[in-house]
């Protein structure tokens, strides 16, 4: 505490009575009169500082109801500096020697309440010292104060960007942002205030009874749910980049002491992996009438209240993506446990709306899966619920998502995701995904997927292929899901050209690859002709008269009638184009009419490219079955 010597008040201690009332009195004159530095001097002049500093134990929280709450605030802090910095020091004394809970039930008010920040910043540096005082004994107490500090944390307020996700360029500006960079002092602030209390924990030896991990209450396993939970929203909707050839941003910094923080806390950063999959499949049956309810739960770790999923994914998102104290990992784990364990975390990130959080998870189970190297996924692992979850949501996240970097990255993992497993666990992945998913870039995708997983096989494999790429296998994934019209020759092939074009290339790979029959594709050709080539010509030609007597009817213009009924279409179908609407805010005639013959246009150079990939296909079928008949 700064202060300036005061002869004649140093004259006058010696005279003071009783260290209650006369202690308070003469407080509240000196503040008053304006006499800072004599409030500073009661305890620190040698003579009396030892008496008065005791006498807080008896009059602290009468000191701190009368001088410190009345003149900590944004008012008295703009307007009267000097008075601010003398009450926020009284409460730094009065914290180290005040009844400890009472003035803890003041002071998380104070942090919860107060908006002012430099209230806040005072407020906690007195709870970090009551707390400090109270030490391992009271791990509620810790607890009430962290929970105390993430309320105040949901209070503050966000811009709406960071929910509808942003690119790389707005990545770059998001600490100029005035929210952020207030969010990030928030965290500077925490980091000031848990630092000292997590040191102060991390010094304790451990009981020498306790030979496994303890999951109870104790002020360690708080302080490590705390440091975890704050790696949540809203920090996790920030770049959390960790480079090492660069000067990283404060929300890197940030991340990381909280990362560092919780691993010290647990020593084993993939301790807490098994939480996930503990929480989803084996979930408590919550019965408040008998009396088990969340909170009930012995180990703290599987409370989502006190450790939400979406922040223990964030924290292996850091362990494992950016390798925050990733040495500090035992080599005792597997891989597989590791990627298995790992996906439940994936599908908390993606079954949240922020995109942010989407690409989070695409990243980790791109890690998962490096770390697997050169070791195949069983097939019976698909029994587990999770992989069917993250299969569906990872092609959601491909096929509907606006962040194209994400789409991009997504498909890469989704490939690599599926090359990993065993011949049978790629075929029943590729299957169920080509029976379920909706999307049909996505099917065709998958269709040219499967070719090339079996044409891997065709090279590598002299003798009979597996099961999963021939005879019967074979012949469900392509006579089912890939060559197959959903609504036969009436089937709307723009809407599906993508599917029906992946398709065709991987009837004409195997045309020409397969010519001895090794998959036994030529068995069942026959069908595919019936059920997909003959519908696909006759949908191919009734699609292209309609388009072309479409762009004729639009090309020779309408009239009078015909001209109001085309103004509503247009007016339907929205056409989002510049300069579309007039003046008046109805849909520009003229050049909805361009933008439809452009379009038509379009979808018939899409019908002729599907037209020569037809052709080329039966060409092919046709070429190979005559060769096969002359060899026979």
């Amino acid at each position: 505490m700064k202060h300036m010597e005061h002869p004649q008040l140093a004259h006058d201690l010696p005279a003071l009575g009783s260290c209650t009332l006369n202690l308070v009195d003469l407080i509240r004159q000196l503040i008053n009169e304006k006499q800072y530095e004599g409030v500073a001097l009661l305890f620190t002049s040698k003579s009396d500082a030892e008496r008065n500093t005791m006498c807080l134990e008896t009059v602290g929280m009468e000191l701190y109801h009368d001088i410190c709450l009345p003149n900590l605030t944004s008012e008295i802090h703009d307007s009267q500096l000097p008075l601010y910095t003398c009450a926020e020091e009284l409460l730094y004394l009065i914290a180290s020697h005040a009844p400890m809970e009472e003035l803890l039930l003041e002071l998380l008010e104070i942090i919860e309440e107060n908006d002012s920040e430099y209230v806040f910043t005072s407020a906690l540096r007195a709870l970090q010292t009551v707390l400090l005082r109270m030490g391992n004994k009271k791990p509620r107490a810790l607890e009430w104060s962290l929970n105390s500090i993430h309320t105040r944390l949901e209070k503050l307020p966000l811009p709406t960007f960071l929910k509808e996700g942003y690119d790389s360029k707005q990545e770059r500006l998001l600490e100029q942002n005035a929210q952020i960079e207030k969010l990030l002092m928030f965290y500077i602030t925490v980091e000031l205030f848990y630092g000292p209390l997590l040191r102060d924990e991390l010094s304790q030896l451990r009981p020498p009874d306790q030979v496994f991990f303890d999951t109870g209450m104790n002020r360690r396993n708080v302080m490590c749910c705390f440091l975890i939970h704050m790696l949540g929203k809203p920090l996790a909707l920030l770049d959390l980049t960790i480079d090492e050839r660069k000067t990283n941003s404060f929300t890197a910094q940030c991340a990381r002491k909280l990362t560092e923080g919780a691993t010290r806390c647990l020593v084993d950063p993939l301790r807490l992996l098994s939480v996930g999959e503990h929480r989803i499949r084996w979930n408590r049956r919550l019965n408040a009438d008998k009396g088990v309810h969340e909170m009930s739960s012995n180990n703290i770790f599987l409370i989502e209240e006190k450790l939400p999923l979406e922040s223990l994914a964030i924290y292996f998102y850091m362990v494992l993506v950016e390798e925050i104290s990733f040495s500090s990992v035992p080599k005792v784990y597997s891989p597989v446990y590791i990627f298995e364990a790992g996906l439940y975390y994936a599908n908390e990130l993606l079954a949240h709306e922020e995109s942010v959080l989407h690409y989070r998870a695409v990243l980790l189970v791109k890690r998962l899966l490096d770390n697997l190297f050169e070791t195949d996924i069983s097939a019976v692992s698909l029994e587990l619920e999770v992989h069917k979850n993250f299969c569906i949501s990872l092609c959601n996240i491909i096929g509907y998502s606006s962040q194209n970097q994400l789409r991009q990255t997504g498909v890469k993992v989704l490939r690599q995701y599926i090359l990993k497993f065993d011949d049978e666990g790629k075929y029943l992945v590729l299957k169920n995904l080509l029976r379920t998913v909706a999307h049909n870039g996505i099917s065709g995708y998958l269709a040219i997927m499967y070719k090339d997983v079996v044409s891997n096989a065709l090279i590598t494999t002299a003798t009979e292929l597996p099961t999963s790429f021939s005879g019967h296998d074979f012949r469900t994934i392509f006579l089912q899901y890939i060559c197959r019209l959903p609504h036969g020759a009436k089937t709307d092939l723009i809407d599906h050209s993508d599917k029906v074009i992946s398709s065709l290339n991987a009837l004409r790979f195997f045309a020409l690859k397969d010519q001895q029959n090794r998959t036994g594709l030529w068995d069942f050709m026959p069908e595919i002709e019936q059920q997909f080539l003959e519908p696909l010509r006759k949908g191919l030609d009734i699609s292209v008269a309609h388009y072309k007597a479409e762009l004729k009817r639009v090309e020779n213009g309408l009239g009078a009638e015909a001209e109001a009924e085309e103004r509503k279409t247009l007016e339907l179908i929205d056409i989002n184009i510049a300069n579309a609407t007039s003046e008046s805010g109805n849909v520009d005639l003229e050049v909805g009419r361009l933008r439809k013959i452009e379009i038509l246009n379009q979808n018939l150079c899409t019908f002729d490219l599907m037209r020569s990939i037809l052709g080329r296909t039966e060409e092919c079928v046709e070429n190979t079955s005559r060769l096969c008949k002359v060899l026979q």
